[in-house]
């Protein structure tokens, strides 16, 4: 989750995630449908503790109670860009941030922006960039996997942390949250291409850009819908040819992503576009994304099935 990336002609933002909606719950119920018995049982148990598990996670869920777990997973993976619309968390990135009272079961009301991505420099240029500062990704996930196996009453709160576990990894799995590329035009960064600027495809309905991050979270589409998140989470998976081993340590998915974001991301130039003018979208880039997106969500799903069966069985 990074600073606002506005692609409307009206006077307000959508903000640029990770994958949106549709990509989380994929990745989540490729990750939920390879969990062995005794680990899903587990997480289950865990995703029932979480202090908004009546309110948000099982909010529309079919009734019956396998159904039930399994929407309650998927919905988990997405309470961490759920939670940055709701008015008992607050922005701890500004400045200025006022706290939240903090409620029964939260460690704290922190939205926790900075955790959904980590800024590796890319500098074609070599224009100087500044190292990577915590907390982000990386960080994160690297201490979450180490505490989220604690007892229910421990200080770590491992049923909070379930969701962001999950989040996160399928975060780093979208190549745009592993980077931010220096320019001599751009020497502050571009926000991992949240201020590269595109001519929308198709431009109707009044939207004048595009930001390239914004390009590649709806990489996939944006139909959330239980139908529609099976029915992708079958098909990424089958033509996916699985890893062997199994790759669960994330300092590579981080390098991965950087290798992705310079190759498949970042394949037009220097050129910026501003909002005023943007860049015209280099041919076949968002088909080129999809396909990029559908390896990375059944990457990311079954790398972190194989994550919880090993710390749960």
């Amino acid at each position: 989750m990074r600073r606002p990336a506005v692609w409307l002609a009206f006077c307000f933002a959508l903000p640029a995630l990770a994958w949106n909606g549709a990509g989380h719950r994929v990745c989540a119920a490729i990750t939920y449908d390879h969990l062995t018995p005794r680990a899903r049982a587990r997480i289950d148990e865990l995703v029932r503790h979480h202090p908004d598990y009546a309110t948000i996670l099982i909010r529309d869920s079919p009734p019956d109670p396998a159904g039930r777990a399994r929407a309650a997973f998927i919905t988990a993976a997405t309470w961490p860009d759920i939670i940055r619309n709701d008015k008992r968390f607050y922005d701890d990135s500004k400045p200025d941030a006022a706290p939240m009272p903090q409620l029964p079961g939260f460690p704290d009301m922190k939205q926790h922006r900075s955790w959904h991505y980590i800024d590796v420099p890319y500098s074609p240029e070599g224009v100087p960039a500044p190292a990577p500062q915590a907390p982000n990704a990386l960080s994160e996930i690297t201490r979450m996997l180490s505490e989220v196996t604690k007892p229910f009453d421990d200080p770590a709160n491992p049923a909070y942390e379930l969701p962001w576990l999950v989040h996160i990894e399928e975060d780093l799995h979208e190549p745009l949250h592993t980077v931010s590329r220096y320019l001599k035009s751009q020497p502050m960064g571009d926000d991992g291409g949240n201020d590269v600027f595109f001519t929308p495809t198709g431009s109707a309905g009044g939207r004048l850009y595009e930001a390239m991050h914004t390009v590649w979270d709806n990489a996939i589409g944006r139909d959330t819908s239980d139908a529609n998140v099976t029915r992708l989470a079958k098909q990424f998976e089958a033509a996916y040819v699985p890893e062997s081993p199994v790759t669960t340590d994330p300092r590579k998915w981080l390098d991965e992503g950087f290798v992705l974001s310079v190759k498949a991301a970042y394949t037009f130039g220097l050129a910026t576009g501003s909002k005023e003018m943007p860049r015209e979208m280099p041919e076949n880039y968002e088909a080129n994304a999809r396909s990029v997106a559908a390896v990375q969500i059944a990457k990311a799903g079954l790398r972190m099935a194989a994550i919880l069966n090993a710390l749960f069985n």
